[in-house]
């Protein structure tokens, strides 16, 4: 079967993206037929960079299953793996759909759109030189925070669930890559984290600036991640590092969280269409 699909990404972490709206028959075969045909090892396939398209992740489009919603989202991550919600992948997903008829709503309006984490608000407008997307990330939740020694290294690790985990630690200065490397991966699987993890290595820059190296539960190494842009934003505020309004430095580039009384999230992305194109899958 031919699938169109276009290519995006936000701050360089890119997703294919594929509208399964076109080939769903009713709400109750559409995600068999996903399952199937975006199994684990398509995927893998597919986002590979020298046998692929070449993605961190594959994200569908879907019609809401009830009116609470204008859409719903499926992640696919590129190890084969579902996550329950990806920042970079809403910031794609909301300038897809507004390039398509997925969201007839006025310019600026919020896009209500169901997640494995529950719902998400996202709103895309014009800026200069694209687009940019404002999320409504959800409130974050501590999930515990305490001593993690690793070899010669001891940190202090804050457990956040962002809707899906992460594990924020603060350092005086960035790692090495060969450190980066080899604890990124050590840290996703530790046992603490029964379903593993994403990592962010934050460094302070400023009261209104931090740093973060990314590492990927299910993708490794990236170019940025907004949950953990979300959850690393939220900590540094926790602690009074930063103010409420916070630029978050990644390898891809930049993006802006505040910290909205009560706790919730806006994180502000500037996500890019790449390309489209056709892929015959069986």
């Amino acid at each position: 079967m031919n699938f169109e699909f276009t290519k995006m990404h936000h701050l360089g972490n890119d997703f294919i993206m594929v509208d399964f709206r076109k080939y769903e028959d009713d709400c109750c075969r559409f995600r068999v037929k996903f399952d199937e045909v975006f199994s684990p090892d398509t995927v893998k396939m597919l986002c590979d960079r020298h046998f692929g398209i070449g993605a961190d992740g594959v994200v569908g489009v879907f019609n809401p299953p009830s009116k609470r919603y204008d859409l719903k989202m499926r992640i696919i991550n590129s190890d084969g793996s579902e996550a329950k919600m990806c920042g970079n992948g809403l910031a794609c997903f909301a300038l897809f759909a507004s390039c398509t008829n997925a969201a007839s709503r006025r310019p600026g309006a919020s896009l209500r759109v169901e997640t494995l984490s529950g719902p998400r608000g996202a709103s895309i407008k014009k800026s200069r030189g694209g687009f940019s997307a404002v999320l409504d990330m959800g409130e974050p939740v501590i999930d515990f925070i305490k001593d993690l020694r690793i070899g010669k290294y001891k940190f202090k690790i804050n457990s956040v669930s962002m809707g899906n985990p992460h594990c924020v630690i603060f350092l005086d200065e960035p790692l090495s890559d060969s450190e980066f490397e080899r604890l990124g991966p050590v840290i996703e699987r530790h046992r603490l984290f029964p379903d593993k993890t994403n990592v962010e290595f934050v460094t302070v820059k400023s009261r209104s600036e931090i740093s973060v190296q990314v590492w990927e539960r299910g993708a490794g190494r990236t170019l940025a991640c907004g949950t953990g842009a979300s959850a690393a934003a939220f900590m540094a505020v926790s602690y009074k590092f930063c103010g409420p309004r916070v630029k978050v430095l990644l390898p891809g580039g930049s993006c802006r969280a505040e910290i909205k009384t009560g706790g919730h999230v806006h994180l502000e992305c500037s996500p890019v269409k790449v390309f489209e194109g056709n892929i015959e899958l069986s």
